[in-house]
């Protein structure tokens, strides 16, 4: 995996279990932290995850270099980018978190919640829904102009499909309600 070195849940898990073992970084959004996480883990946004800002933002120099970082997302796809990135910039002791949080949660290692938020993902899917349906129901009522923005809506799918980057997801990432407060401090690394 773009020679960045991997470890399973439960290694990890006996890693966070030793105060001061081990930093695990969740990539992912505020609300998606909020919602579950590795109990341990710290919530950078990848968004805002800027390799020079880094040190300063855990309070060790040697992370990434002389002792190891690691990093999780959802699934992995994330914390792969966040790898690749920091990679780029000279952290060389990364280790990515195998399958992400699904996989820390399926181990039945233990979670920690801030909140009820719902994941991104389910949001898009459920803004996406709703966009097609409306526009069916515009087209045959108002319009059938409306059946127009179908199509664009399934380009920007396969769009979305092909390049892991989603518009929607990072608009929604911005809406009020997935943004809040930070529960990373109550984690205790």
């Amino acid at each position: 995996m773009n020679g960045i070195n991997t470890i399973s849940p439960q290694s990890l898990g006996s890693l966070l279990n030793r105060e001061g073992a081990a930093t695990l970084i969740d990539v992912r959004t505020p609300a998606e932290y909020r919602s579950g996480h590795a109990s341990g883990a710290i919530s950078i946004p990848l968004d805002e995850l800027h390799p020079d800002k880094l040190p300063d933002l855990l309070g060790d120099t040697r992370l990434g270099h002389e002792q190891p970082l690691f990093l999780t997302c959802q699934s992995g796809i994330r914390a792969t980018k966040a790898a690749d990135r920091l990679k780029d910039a000279g952290f060389n002791n990364l280790f990515l978190l195998e399958g992400g949080t699904q996989a820390w949660n399926r181990a039945g290692l233990p979670m920690q919640r801030c909140g009820s938020a719902m994941s991104l993902e389910r949001q898009v899917q459920i803004a996406i829904g709703m966009l097609l349906v409306l526009k069916v129901f515009f087209g045959f009522t108002v319009h059938e102009l409306f059946f127009a923005a179908i199509p664009i809506i399934g380009a920007g799918l396969i769009v979305a499909g092909i390049t892991r980057w989603c518009g929607m997801a990072r608009l929604i990432a911005m809406m009020p309600w997935n943004q809040g407060t930070d529960c990373s401090r109550q984690v205790t690394i």
